[in-house]
């Protein structure tokens, strides 16, 4: 059985979160027809979605008391995807990264308004919660879609490129910071390549203990090492991999110095904090 296939049980083991489809648990409806732009338009743009990131986004974490006082940005660009998409209008999206960029820029998206649905709570991964990806959907490409299905959407768009886990940001302290700039199909590659750098340099994604003779490495690449590897492998045509060889390729040269001091160790898990990804500003800042 591989690590994707009991990912839910192991992150209910040890984080608490249980993210199981079909619990028996009513979904929650993100979306008003009257966001829809009316007439349907004849482009796609993320203008109002790069606006949103732009003025909320700080450090990897989110401003939910300012996205919460200027919500309309986000709301027309919520309207945007559900009537424009791969399915409904398939010329605007004729390659895989135009295909792929759309769907990690709709998760996202959708956990923001979730987010704020929520009103802006301590966290959305609590045992007492609704399941999060599972629990709330969006109208994206003319459907209503759980999170969990645009997650997996963009997984399969990707091609087995596991770095796109490092741009799907789920709310939390644990999970892969947002980035401040849309997905775009154009820079997609260049992108990716940057998220997974910075994910290598991030003691939240990747940690070496000595003393234990472990190589820690967060919920989102631990729970997706297969993936990972069979990237990696794909990528340098080796036969065999590890999760060390997977990390060492997608960090820079220093980092890579740094992770080769763990040859040898075991994997471990980074403890996944649940905490709401919530930037806040300093009592002593003004403004």
């Amino acid at each position: 059985m591989s690590v994707r296939t009991v990912s839910c049980v192991l992150l209910a083991a040890f984080s608490g979160i249980f993210h199981v489809a079909g619990c028996g648990l009513a979904t929650v409806d993100l979306y008003n027809p009257a966001w829809a732009p009316s007439p349907a338009p004849t482009s796609y743009d993320d203008r109002d979605y790069a606006t949103v990131l732009r003025e909320n986004v700080k450090d990897g974490l989110v401003d939910y008391d300012h996205l919460k006082a200027h919500q309309e940005p986000l709301t027309r660009y919520l309207g945007q995807l559900s009537v424009v998409g791969p399915a409904i209008s398939p010329d605007l999206f004729p390659s895989r990264s135009s295909r792929l960029a759309y769907y990690i820029n709709a998760y996202n998206a959708g956990v923001l308004k979730a987010v704020l649905h929520l009103d802006v709570p301590q966290t959305v991964h609590d045992a007492r919660m609704k399941p999060f990806d599972h629990g709330y959907r969006i109208k994206v490409d003319g459907a209503m879609r759980t999170l969990a299905k645009l997650r997996d959407l963009a997984r399969k768009e990707s091609h087995g490129d596991a770095r796109v886990e490092f741009a799907m940001c789920d709310a939390a302290l644990g999970s892969p910071p947002l980035a401040d700039q849309p997905l775009r199909p154009d820079t997609l590659s260049r992108q990716l390549r940057q998220l997974a750098r910075n994910a290598m340099d991030d003691r939240d994604q990747v940690r070496i203990d000595h003393e234990k003779r472990k190589l820690l490495v967060s919920v989102t690449i631990y729970l997706n090492v297969d993936a990972f590897i069979e990237h990696h492998t794909r990528q340098t045509g080796s036969r065999f991999g590890t999760m060390l060889s997977a990390l060492l390729q997608m960090a820079d040269g220093a980092r890579r110095a740094w992770l080769n001091t763990a040859v040898g160790y075991d994997i471990g898990m980074i403890p996944f904090d649940r905490s709401l990804n919530r930037w806040m500003r300093s009592p002593r800042a003004g403004g």
